[in-house]
């Protein structure tokens, strides 16, 4: 048994020095296996963040984002009563460029339109007799049946005025004339009308006009071979 005792200590021993030195190194140890003691023993918590947030804290944080978003647009934006303003001068502008615009139509319309002419009257129409022949005077004779008394003053504003007689000859043989004649003033009119019809014809003169006043108008006839002439009827038409 006493045989056995150092093979039984010899073990103690050895392990009895190994605790020891353990021991005391662990005390003497530096920074960096005082650090892999900590790591060892498991992980740290550590605060929450963004990724580990619940759904809820992260729509509460975009909802945050878009109000502050909004915020600063509404401020970016102008107020009620500038853009009401606003709205009226671009109206306004719009008014008077379109008011610009329908002047000058206008204004080139009334240049490119003629202005209308006045109404003109209808013509007047003096009775100067009618009836009566037959006449076969190869000069002018004057017709007494066929006067009226004229004040072409009391036709104002006309601008001509024409003899307009319907006659004819008995036969076909020569021409028959009328001119309308001044008895005031003894003068005859340039209103010379002629037919070589054997059947009644309306016969018109040129145009002319008559002396101021009141005067007293006939007309006179001839045959150029001394053929019967017929006068149905005699009057001096106004124009204006």
């Amino acid at each position: 048994m006493i045989r056995l005792l150092p093979f039984i200590l010899v073990p103690i021993l050895i392990v009895a020095g190994l605790g020891y030195w353990r021991l005391t190194g662990s005390k003497t140890s530096s920074p960096a296996a005082k650090a892999e003691q900590v790591a060892d023993k498991g992980p740290v918590e550590v605060p929450k963040t963004l990724p580990e947030a619940t759904v809820e804290d992260r729509l509460k944080s975009l909802e945050d984002i878009v109000a502050k978003l909004a915020s600063k647009v509404n401020n970016l934006k102008p107020s009620k009563s500038d853009t009401t303003t606003g709205s009226l001068d671009s109206n306004v502008k719009d008014l008077e460029s379109a008011v610009t615009e329908l002047k000058a139509r206008v204004s080139s319309l009334e240049k490119a339109t003629q202005a209308p002419a006045t109404a003109s009257k209808s013509p007047l129409y003096i009775p100067l007799g009618g009836g009566g022949g037959p006449w076969a005077d190869q000069d002018y004779n004057t017709l007494n049946e066929y006067q009226a008394a004229i004040n072409s003053d009391n036709y104002s504003g006309y601008s001509s005025m024409q003899l307009e007689v319907n006659f004819r000859l008995a036969e076909a043989a020569g021409t028959g004339y009328v001119r309308l004649y001044n008895v005031t003033d003894g003068s005859s009119i340039s209103s010379e009308v002629s037919t070589t019809g054997t059947a009644f014809g309306l016969q018109t003169s040129g145009t002319f006009k008559l002396p101021g006043g009141q005067k007293t108008y006939t007309i006179q006839v001839k045959s150029s071979q001394g053929k019967n002439l017929f006068v149905q009827s005699a009057r001096i038409k106004v124009n204006f």
